[in-house]
């Protein structure tokens, strides 16, 4: 990985270039955001630990891309939301348990399928 590091290409030049190899995001309280990408059957859900809205659970996902794209997922049930609205609509039982065991070795601290 590149180090992070703020240049000046000249001193004819009018920009900086910045590159920034990690980056950490926390919420008020110092609580770091993790977020992770996974892909089952051609959708990639994000996992979100400590969302500012922790709806519909605490964690869950979002699809950022695929057929489900925009709608939540409830990690304890695997019903889909689009924002704080139940579709009624569940992910398939293999691609649940699919996305839970990817899921399980990042937050090895909490308990997958979460409660209901």
């Amino acid at each position: 990985m590149r180090e992070n590091y703020v240049k000046m290409r000249s001193d004819t030049d009018t920009y900086i270039e910045i590159c920034i190899s990690n980056s950490e995001w926390t919420n008020e309280e110092g609580g770091l955001f993790l977020e992770e990408d996974y892909r089952v059957d051609g959708e990639v859900w994000r996992v979100h630990k400590n969302d500012c809205d922790p709806f519909p659970s605490k964690p869950h996902a979002h699809c950022i891309n695929g057929r489900f794209a925009g709608c939540k997922l409830h990690l304890g049930t695997g019903q889909r939301y689009n924002g704080h609205q139940a579709l009624g609509k569940f992910l398939a039982p293999k691609q649940f348990s699919q996305l839970l065991e990817l899921i399980k070795p990042k937050f090895p601290d909490i308990t997958l399928p979460l409660p209901k």
